[in-house]
Parts: structure tokens; sequence; C-alpha cells
């Protein structure tokens, strides 16, 4: 085992996203080398049933949950199905949270929140495990980075600095139109089948969401419809989401990321 000197603040958290699920030992795999370098680790398990590759869904979970972390808590995210190729490991101080885990998007969301940042490409061999798998970078890298700051390690000992405008971002669509008509899409689907897109609701104004040829006015909760009926409501993120009350509104819909959705202000005759 390799001990580092460790003299910065110590939060001791470390935050786990990944798409490994719970039946193989993966995630179990990366607890370990965690607390067999930092033994006082408190690990949070954020989201380990993302679908397999599904780097835009990972990207979504960190952007919700976190920002909410205590100060230097140390979140990792292994959704990475370029593992072993030329992709960049990296480490990241946003905000005062800190992200380790590869450069391929997945750190897009929480990018688009925070203030300032810092990259740091991870090519401190030191701190890694012995023996690194080309396949489980995850455990072989990103757990022991983990260790290493959420225990008081500096970022400069990761590896040297990039350039922010290097990293990797997801391709995050933009609204189009005006205040009378803003079109949109479906950029995320929730595990109830909530369809969350881009469009935020207009400060102190009506307004009515179109989708499938459907008219939905912007309710307040998801039980302010019967059983069984579509709603749209403004979710925790802040963003417009599509809903069915009881039921999945992406099967009801047959509709999933792309979907276009209009938010119009009411006419007249309304």
């Amino acid at each position: 085992m390799k001990h580092v000197k460790r003299t910065g603040f110590m939060s001791g958290i470390v935050t786990l996203t990944t798409d490994f699920g719970g039946a193989d030992g993966y995630v179990g795999a990366l607890k370990g080398v965690i607390l067999a370098r930092f033994a006082a680790a408190r690990i949070v398990d954020l989201a380990h049933d993302l679908a397999p590759g599904d780097v835009p869904a990972a990207s979504e979970s960190l952007a919700r949950a976190a920002p909410l972390f205590p100060p230097r808590t140390v979140h990792v995210a292994v959704v990475d199905p370029g593992v072993g190729t030329a992709r960049r490991g990296l480490a990241l101080a946003l905000g005062e949270q800190l992200y380790v885990g590869p450069d391929n998007g997945i750190f897009s969301g929480v990018l688009e929140l925070a203030g300032a940042a810092t990259a740091r490409a991870l090519e401190n061999w030191g701190l890694w495990r012995d023996s690194v798998s080309p396949v489980f970078h995850g455990r072989d890298i990103f757990a022991p980075v983990a260790a290493h700051l959420a225990g008081g390690g500096e970022l400069r000992d990761v590896g040297p600095p990039i350039a922010l405008e290097s990293l990797v971002r997801l391709a995050t669509p933009a609204p189009s139109g005006d205040a009378a008509e803003l079109r949109g899409e479906v950029v995320h689907v929730d595990r109830f089948g909530n369809l969350v897109t881009n469009l935020r609701a207009p400060e102190g104004a009506a307004a009515w969401l179109e989708v499938e040829g459907r008219r939905l006015p912007l309710s307040r909760t998801y039980g302010d419809v019967a059983p069984g009926a579509l709603v749209a409501v403004v979710g925790s993120s802040g963003r417009i989401e599509v809903a069915l009350r009881g039921g999945s509104a992406a099967s009801h819909l047959e509709g999933g990321r792309g979907l276009v959705v209009i938010l119009r202000a009411p006419r007249e005759s309304d």
C-alpha cells in the first residue's frame, strides 16, 4: 500500500456513481480499494443502476445530487465505455466539490452548474494500484485517487493541469423560439418514466406544454391530475417534465431523449 502525506482539509466523504449494478462485486471492489487507502472514508452510493454506458444519464445524476454534499466531497463517476483507450482520466475541482473519472463528458452537467473550476490529468501513477487493469480503471486508478483526495491529499498531486476548454462535453440541446412558442426536447428519462426536458417555466406566467399532439397546462404537482393522466410539472431540477400519474410517460408516449416538446404562452381564446 502506498502512503501519501495528506495536508489538505479532510471531508472523508466519497460518492460513487457507476453503471456496475449490484450483482458482480464491481462496486464492492471500488469500496475496498478506497477503504484500504483511507479507512476513515464515508462512502455514499449515488447510483449504480444506470444503463450500461449511459454517460448522459450519469451526467444528469451527478448534476442533480453532487452539489448538495459538504465541501470537498469527492465524487467518483465511472460510466466508462472507452476504458483502456486514449481517453484521459480526470480530477476536477468544481466549486467546493471534487470529481474523479474519465474525460468522456460525464462531468458535463456539473461543469454547467459550477463557477470556478480546475482540471488535472490523472498521470501520477504513484497514487494508483500497483497493478492496473486496462479494463477496470475505476478500481485501479479512480478509486485510489479519490481516497487520496478524500483524506486530504492535494489536487495538484494527481497530475498536470488541463485546460478546461479541452474537456469532453456532451452536446446539450438548447431551446429555440421565443416567449410565445419555445421549442425544446426531452433530455433525460428517469426511472419513473418521467420525461425531463430542457425547458424551464417562464416566471409568473401561465403556459401550456405540447407533446405528441397533447396540450398539458403546467401543474404544480403530479397529483393535480387524475390517475392515468399525463401532467406537465416543473421538476426538482427546475426543468419542465412530463409525467403519467401512476405510470410511465415514456412508455405511454413511446418517447425518450429527443422527443420534441413545445412551451406555448396561452392564447386569449384559451
